[in-house]
C-alpha cells in the first residue's frame, strides 16, 4: 500500500506540475526516480495516464479520470493524518499566513473566531495580499494561491476548486439589458479584477454549456472602463448598478437569494480555479500549520456545499 500511494504521489505531482523536473524537486527525488514511479503506474494499469512530448506533459482522458479519483484519495489520507496529528500536538506559537484579498477577507475572516477558539495558545497574522500571482513573503508559514507555482521546493495540498459566474443589479439589467453569450459583454459595462503583473483587468473565462462548442473555453476579452485590485470594491460598484461583475459563486449565491444581483449569463460559469495551500518542507510539520491547513480545507467545502 506504501509502495502504491508513492505511485499515486508521484503522479498527482506530474500531472499538476505538468512537469517531471518540478515534480522531483517537490518530493527531493530525481527526475528519473519520478518517471520511472509514474511508469511504473502505469505499466500496474495497463494504461497510458500522460501524453510526453519534448516541451511538455499532458494528461490524458484516461489520466483525467485516474487523476480525480487519485486526488479525492490522497487528499483524504492527507487529511486523516493531519487530524491524527492534531490529537497527538498541542497547536501553539505564531502562525503568519498569507492569502490573495478575496479568499482571506470572504472565505476565511469570517471562519476564524471559531478557529482561534479551538486553539487559545495560537496567535495568528493575517496578510493579505493584491498581488496574487507573487508567491509572497519570506516569513508566510503558509500560503494560499489559485494554482502551483514554479517554486517546487514548495509542500503544498490542494484546498478544493471554485468558480466564477458573472451578476449585476436588477436595475442595470432593466436599464440595459442581460447579454446572452460572453461575446456580448463588449456591449455592457463590465468591472474588471486587475492583474497586476500584466497592468489590465483579467480577462473572463467561461466554459461552453451544452449545446455549444464541447469541451471549449471562451475567453472574453477584459475592457471595462472600471478596474479594481479588491474585489469587494467591484462587488459594491456591481450593487450600485454600475455594471455586470465576474465573482466567486460562493460569494454571489446569498446576493442571488435576497435579489441584489441577477445572475448573468446562468449557461456560462468559468472553469473551475484549483486553491492550494502551500508551506516550506518541515519534518514533521508543526502542529500550527496542520492544523491551519485543515482549517482552509474545511472552509473550501464548507463555501462549495453552502
Amino acid at each position: 500500500m506504501a509502495d502504491r500511494l508513492a505511485l499515486l504521489r508521484a503522479f498527482r505531482h506530474v500531472a499538476e506540475s505538468g512537469s517531471f523536473s518540478e515534480a522531483a524537486r517537490t518530493l527531493g527525488l530525481s527526475r528519473a526516480a519520478v518517471s520511472a514511479q509514474v511508469a511504473r503506474l502505469e505499466r500496474d494499469l495497463h494504461a497510458r495516464l500522460l501524453e510526453r512530448t519534448t516541451r511538455r506533459v499532458a494528461l490524458t482522458d484516461e489520466g483525467r479520470l485516474y487523476h480525480a479519483r487519485a486526488v479525492r484519495i490522497l487528499d483524504e489520507l492527507d487529511a486523516l493524518d493531519d487530524e491524527t496529528a492534531l490529537r497527538a500536538r498541542r497547536v501553539t506559537g505564531r502562525l503568519v499566513a498569507e492569502l490573495p484579498e478575496f479568499v482571506g477577507t470572504r472565505l476565511v475572516a469570517p471562519r476564524l473566531p471559531r478557529f482561534l477558539e479551538s486553539h487559545p495558545s495560537l496567535s495568528l497574522r493575517l496578510v493579505l495580499n493584491e498581488r496574487i500571482e507573487e508567491i509572497g513573503r519570506a516569513d508566510a508559514d503558509v500560503l494560499v494561491r489559485f494554482g502551483l507555482p514554479e517554486d517546487g521546493r514548495l509542500k503544498y495540498r490542494r484546498l478544493g476548486a471554485m468558480r466564477v459566474v458573472c451578476a449585476a443589479s436588477p436595475a442595470y439589467l432593466a436599464r440595459r439589458g442581460a447579454p446572452a453569450r460572453p461575446a456580448e459583454l463588449a456591449m455592457h459595462e463590465t468591472i474588471d479584477y486587475v492583474d497586476s503583473a500584466a497592468g489590465r483587468g483579467f480577462d473572463w473565462e467561461f466554459e461552453s454549456p451544452a449545446g455549444e462548442r464541447p469541451g471549449g473555453v471562451v475567453t472574453a476579452p477584459a475592457h471595462g472602463r472600471l478596474v479594481s485590485n479588491n474585489t469587494d470594491a467591484a462587488l459594491e460598484a456591481a450593487l450600485a448598478g454600475f455594471g455586470i461583475v465576474h465573482d466567486l459563486d460562493f460569494v454571489l449565491r446569498p446576493l442571488f437569494a435576497q435579489g441584489r444581483l441577477v445572475p448573468v449569463l446562468p449557461r456560462w460559469r468559468s472553469p473551475p480555479y484549483e486553491l492550494y495551500a502551500l508551506w516550506r518542507p518541515a519534518r514533521p510539520v508543526p502542529p500550527r500549520v496542520a492544523a491551519f491547513v485543515a482549517f482552509l480545507a474545511e472552509a473550501v467545502r464548507d463555501a462549495a456545499t453552502a
